[in-house]
């Protein structure tokens, strides 16, 4: 019996099968957690990889957006380069459709009508006080029994009344105040009005005589026309606009110089580009002869284009013949000493200069044609001898100006530009019997003067140079302009000198005038001199007070 096997029980099978089953689960549960470390691990290379994908797209858009930006400021560069090329190689085809006449009405300062603006708080009136507001609230039925309450309501309603009669006075007071200061800021408004009025009007006037002037032939108002012309002619910002005209009307000839541009001027560059393997812009560099040829091209344009304006501006036929004298300012590297050269000049009547076809020639070879003489090196800037110049420097006169301006009976004479003052001076002095022929000199090369007179005093008169300082009063005359006209007149033919001004003198102006026999006449003795010549009553007051400071003869 003890050899044979023994039956399962019941319990037994069970408890098999509860183990069975709990190995299952367990089984399953590792299988899951298996399957689940797994997936971690297959999407965390899926993110790794994701990320890497993601930095090296944003990576090539950094580069693209890098390359686009880098490729866009070249090209932006290089439009800009050759826009500027194009300007200097077209200055002269460019404005041939533009008219360079200007009307004299064109002149004129427009008439201005300001409208009166005043600020809000000058024409906003201030809310008035309202009486309710200053009224106690009313007595509930329940306090009307109560007689300190209803005392005691009696006087707040008194209070309230006087609160508001005062602040009615002030608000009264307030607005009086408000409109006298409205009416003030209207006065000074009219007031300003009338001044521009007065001004534009005065200015209107000067035209009017420049024009009649102009139409009658006098040289400096024909000069001053086409200074005008010329002025107003569009080049570069980096090119000078210095110009002198001087008009010769026997000959129908109009001499103009003008100044050029240095060498500097012309671009280094002529495109740009990027390099994408060293990551920086790269430019491309006009050759030197490509600069010196496009300099050699400018200089020749602004001369053509100089003579264009004038006789296109020039409606009533009265020239004949221009001639433009191109100049440079630069340093002599053989003396180290600053020179005004002469690097193109030309010479051209209308009949000539109106059978060219400017839209279609060369401006050298049309140079060429015209016998005009240009350096052949200009980029080195070797002079030519103008064919005709002009003595500029030789103290000519400004002919048949009298001032262009009417004084007032009283006028604060620092309210004067240094046009004006001149040409009181030139009035004064011809109203002296002492002085005759009474001219005043052009404004560049005079050498400190400003005018030229001749004193017919016995034994003592001759040529006299006049020099006029228009200076504030606390502002002196030093002792450099009394060394100046001295300077000047040494190398001229005059007798003497004098220096008037609108201030006084430093002691040691003073003690240089008397040892090289000045005369210096300071703002007492102008003052005397323009009453008692022109009979004028004129102030010298920066701060436009109008009263002078002046009242007696000068000393002696």
């Amino acid at each position: 019996m003890s050899g044979r096997k023994r039956k399962p029980t019941i319990t037994g099978l069970i408890s098999e099968v509860v183990a069975d089953q709990q190995r299952a689960k367990q089984q399953t549960a590792k299988i899951e957690q298996q399957a689940a470390a797994a997936w971690a691990k297959e999407s965390a290379k899926n993110a790794a990889r994701e990320q890497r994908e993601q930095a090296a797209r944003d990576r090539q858009g950094a580069r693209e957006k890098e390359l686009a930006a880098a490729t866009a400021e070249a090209d932006a560069i290089t439009r800009t380069l050759r826009a500027r090329i194009t300007e200097l190689e077209t200055l002269l085809t460019s404005t041939l459709h533009e008219d360079p006449y200007i009307s004299f009405e064109m002149l004129k300062q427009p008439w201005r009508t300001p409208e009166f603006r005043p600020s809000p708080e000058l024409t906003t009136p201030a809310q008035p006080p309202d009486e309710r507001d200053y009224a106690p609230a009313p007595l509930s039925a329940l306090a009307m029994l109560s007689p300190g309450r209803r005392r005691a309501h009696v006087l707040a309603e008194q209070e309230g009344r006087e609160r508001f009669q005062r602040d009615v006075s002030a608000h009264a007071e307030r607005e009086r105040q408000r409109h006298a200061h409205l009416e003030a800021a209207r006065a000074r408004h009219e007031q300003s009005r009338r001044q521009d009025h007065v001004r534009i009007e005065h200015q209107h006037e000067a035209v009017d005589r420049w024009a009649a002037d102009y139409a009658e032939g006098k040289r400096k108002a024909v000069a001053d026309y086409f200074v005008q012309v010329l002025g107003s002619g569009r080049y570069p910002a980096d090119f000078p606009t210095n110009v002198k005209v001087a008009y010769q009307p026997v000959e129908g000839r109009l001499m103009v110089d003008i100044d050029l541009p240095l060498l500097e001027a012309m671009p280094e560059e002529k495109a740009c580009e990027y390099l994408t393997t060293r990551k920086r812009l790269k430019y491309q560099l006009l050759s030197q002869q490509e600069r010196n040829r496009l300099y050699h091209e400018v200089i020749g344009q602004m001369a053509l284009r100089t003579i264009r304006s004038v006789f296109a501006a020039d409606r009533e036929r009265r020239l004949h013949e221009a001639v433009c004298n191109g100049y440079v300012d630069t340093i002599n590297t053989a003396t180290g000493q600053q020179v005004h050269w002469c690097l193109i000049s030309v010479e051209v009547t209308r009949e000539v200069f109106d059978g060219l076809d400017l839209s279609r020639i060369k401006p050298l070879d049309c140079l060429s044609y015209l016998h005009a003489k240009v350096s052949r090196t200009p980029h080195q800037y070797h002079p030519v001898q103008p064919i005709i110049e002009y003595p500029w420097d030789d103290l000519p006169y400004a002919d048949e100006i009298d001032a262009a301006i009417d004084l007032d009976t009283t006028q604060n004479l620092l309210d004067l530009d240094g046009f004006e003052f001149e040409r009181l001076m030139v009035q004064l002095f011809s109203a002296i019997p002492a002085f005759t022929e009474v001219k005043p000199t052009r404004s560049r090369g005079d050498g400190g003067i400003d005018l030229v007179a001749i004193n017919t005093t016995e034994f003592i008169g001759g040529r006299v140079a006049i020099q006029a300082k228009r200076y504030a009063p606390h502002r002196k005359v030093g002792v450099d302009t009394v060394r100046e006209i001295i300077g000047s007149i040494t190398e001229r033919d005059f007798n003497k000198a004098i220096v008037i001004t609108t201030s006084s003198f430093t002691p040691q102006a003073h003690q240089e005038a008397t040892r090289l026999g000045v005369e210096l006449y300071d703002a007492e003795r102008l003052l005397w001199l323009l009453r008692q010549y022109l009979h004028r009553e004129f102030t010298i007051d920066k701060q436009g007070t109008g009263r002078s400071p002046f009242n007696t003869s000068p000393r002696p």
